[in-house]
């Protein structure tokens, strides 16, 4: 059987076509009406147009010919088939489509908003847009992540780290948002030490072996600062002392400088830090560093030991524990966002002027794959859960 399907261009020619029907051209089965480019036939060309048949020629405007067992049926279905085609493609823009945000959980200033304003930069070359860093301090991190986990936008990224994804879920029960399943992993960024130092007149010889063994010996009489109650330098203490058997009591500070200022003056025994900060007081010697938290000896303290270096004697073999930041996506953003954002950012970080000031700012820069980053939060919740549960640590 042949039958007619009219593709109309306009309301004209549906107009057109429904006056024909009127006047007895049974032969016209349906009408579709479509976009002038997509009546030019291009958009048809796989669906068996005969564009040599006298219809054809006759009727340019509003006819098209199709040699079908069913005229009607075949026809509906391959136009909409080529109309959905079309209209997909043209609903997808570009990406980006306009500027990003980062959203960075802490407030300007320290490491992790300097980390932040430089990737940003590097990534918005990369992408040839500008990525606004947005400072949103709160809660260790967790008031941020919880906001961004509710705002569905995928041209956003949060710079995520070892307390938004580490070990804040292990502390907090009723958090807003769930660090695996409301975000997609990007991209690891920088990994960055900490160091144990101590006060020079309390710890004389600045050996960390001595200490530890003093510490086993004489439980609680020992003490060690962090930058607070949760923090990563907190529970990097208390996993030390899980795997050392050591009793170390933990001080915490209302940040890193006021810890570094009571190791100085005696307050407390030890304090844990991160390496940036740390730095300047370990050179001037100010404090003793005993040992660094990374898996081998850094550059900038060849000469302090790894704890990982202690061996079986505390259990700490295959010792590290480092602060981490990264990037997330929001879970809305499509596979191809996230390969987008992965490879601006293989881009952004392997430009040695960007690893250069990152370097310089005591952060060691990584990278990787969205899958590898995903593997290390989901390893990192693990483990500081465990911590969080055998110290029995509150956070009020």
């Amino acid at each position: 059987m042949r039958g007619l399907v009219l593709v109309a261009r306009d309301r004209g020619d549906v107009a057109a076509a429904d006056i024909m029907r009127r006047r007895g051209v049974r032969r016209v089965h349906a009408i579709l009406l479509v976009a002038p480019s997509l009546a030019r036939g291009g958009a048809w060309a796989s669906h068996r147009l005969d564009t040599s048949s006298r219809h054809w020629q006759s009727a340019p405007t509003i006819g098209r010919e199709f040699m079908t067992m069913n005229a009607t049926r075949r026809a509906l279905m391959a136009g909409a088939a080529t109309l959905l085609t079309a209209g997909g493609a043209g609903a997808q823009p570009a990406w980006p489509a306009r500027d990003l945000r980062l959203v960075c959980p802490f407030p300007p200033g320290g490491t992790t908003d300097v980390v932040a304003r430089l990737v940003a930069a590097a990534l918005g070359a990369q992408l040839g847009r500008t990525v606004v860093v947005e400072n949103q301090p709160g809660a260790g991190s967790t008031l941020a992540a919880g906001r961004f986990a509710r705002e569905a936008d995928d041209h956003a990224l949060f710079l995520s780290q070892i307390a938004s994804h580490g070990i804040g879920p292990a502390l907090y029960r009723n958090l807003a948002y769930n660090a695996e399943t409301d975000f997609r992993p990007v991209k690891l960024l920088v990994t960055v030490p900490n160091v144990l130092v101590a006060n020079k007149t309390k710890v004389p010889q600045a050996d960390v072996r001595a200490f530890l063994r003093d510490a086993k010996a004489n439980p609680n009489t020992r003490t060690f600062a962090s930058a607070g109650n949760g923090t990563s330098t907190h529970l990097t203490g208390e996993l030390i002392n899980l795997l050392s058997g050591a009793r170390i009591t933990h001080v915490p500070y209302r940040g890193a400088g006021p810890g570094m200022t009571a190791v100085i003056a005696g307050e407390v025994d030890s304090f844990i830090d991160n390496l940036p900060t740390a730095l300047p007081q370990i050179q001037t010697g100010t404090v003793a560093a005993l040992a660094v938290t990374s898996r081998q000896r850094l550059p900038e303290l060849p000469n302090v030991p790894a704890l990982s270096e202690l061996g079986a004697e505390f259990g700490m073999q295959d010792f590290e524990a480092e602060a981490w930041f990264g990037l997330h996506a929001h879970r809305s953003a499509s596979d191809a966002v996230v390969a987008r954002m992965s490879a601006a950012l293989d881009a952004a970080l392997a430009d040695p002027e960007l690893r250069r000031q990152l370097a310089q700012r005591g952060t060691n820069p990584r990278g990787g794959t969205p899958a590898d980053y995903g593997q290390l939060v989901t390893s990192e919740l693990a483990r500081w859960k465990r911590v969080v549960e055998a110290a029995n640590i509150v956070v009020n």
